[in-house]
């Protein structure tokens, strides 16, 4: 099982599907493939297919259902491989031996509420298309091009972000918002490349100077301004001096997780837990259940994006 507080300090570096995956344990002796890790590429999720049965699953179906629960354990990584993941899994109802409502089954698996579900579900394509470029999108980003997506089409929404990667150094979901308001309501034929071209002519207009914004006083840059995720991702630097003064406090929060977590694992161990499972399983599963789903609260609380250090 992978660190819990693993930060990923290169995008190309692979990382663990999910909050207990495990790595293999031993290489082939003579030669080492490098297998993708379960879960974190689209094409080890199967494409979304009608149920083939109403009971029991097949052994197929099994194997399908575990590549799609590990696409969405990596939701924190790769949004578009969790939105594939989940309509594989809808669509094919391979949910139907644990729980025949999808909504609730999901939630009791990942917290992943009914409206965040579907939305992923509609955002995949979009996502995957902008990996296939070289980006690595927030899903936060790509839900500031929603509406934009419903007047016009997907190839409108990917050049509107492509653009904007190319153009800036930084993508916020505060910039991305910027840029949709700017280009106003869109004919729903609009060709991606003017659309491509009004983009560039925003981003590389000559930004106002201090003497000429002075009738809209205190209104930061907003190549200055944090991101907009659903993990809370944010600037480095607060906006205004009022956060200075919860800094502190946040501060003590995370120092008291850790310490609290740093007594816990001290506290128990595999074999402690597999002997309560064995004497009382009827206490001790629930048990294990609830500080797992703790776990991953804590592990999705933490999934932000580290600035770099030396």
């Amino acid at each position: 099982m992978g660190n819990l507080f693993d930060v990923d300090a290169g995008e190309q570096q692979p990382q663990a599907s999910g909050l207990f995956s495990s790595l293999p344990a031993q290489a082939a002796a003579v030669s080492v493939v490098v297998q993708p890790l379960p879960g974190t590429a689209l094409s080890l999720i199967p494409a979304a297919y009608a149920p083939r049965g109403e009971d029991e699953l097949s052994e197929q179906e099994r194997q399908d259902l575990e590549a799609c629960k590990a696409g969405v354990d990596n939701l924190r990584n790769a949004f578009w491989v969790a939105g594939k993941s989940l309509e594989t899994m809808s669509t094919a109802q391979l949910h139907r031996e644990e729980n025949p409502n999808f909504a609730a089954w999901v939630w009791d698996n990942w917290e992943i509420s009914e409206s965040q579900l579907y939305r992923l579900i509609d955002e995949w394509r979009v996502g995957e298309a902008l990996a296939s470029l070289g980006h690595k999108p927030l899903e936060s980003h790509v839900r500031r091009l929603t509406e934009l997506r419903k007047k016009t089409s997907d190839k409108v929404a990917i050049t509107v972000y492509d653009t904007i990667a190319r153009c800036e150094s930084r993508v916020t979901g505060d910039l991305v918002g910027k840029v949709v308001d700017q280009l106003g309501a869109l004919p729903a034929d609009v060709k991606p490349a003017e659309v491509g071209r009004r983009v560039r002519e925003f981003l590389q207009a000559p930004k106002p100077t201090a003497d000429q914004s002075s009738d809209t006083p205190d209104v930061p840059d907003i190549s200055s301004m944090g991101k907009d995720s659903p993990n809370g991702e944010s600037g480095s630097k607060a906006s205004n001096s009022k956060a200075d003064a919860s800094t502190a406090k946040d501060i003590e929060r995370l120092q008291a997780t850790r310490a609290a977590l740093k007594d816990a694992a001290k506290s128990v161990n595999r074999s402690s837990v597999r002997r309560a499972v064995e004497v009382q399983p009827d206490i001790a599963v629930p048990l294990i259940k609830e500080i797992g789903t703790l776990l991953q609260q804590i592990d999705r609380a933490v999934a932000i994006r580290l600035p770099k250090t030396d």
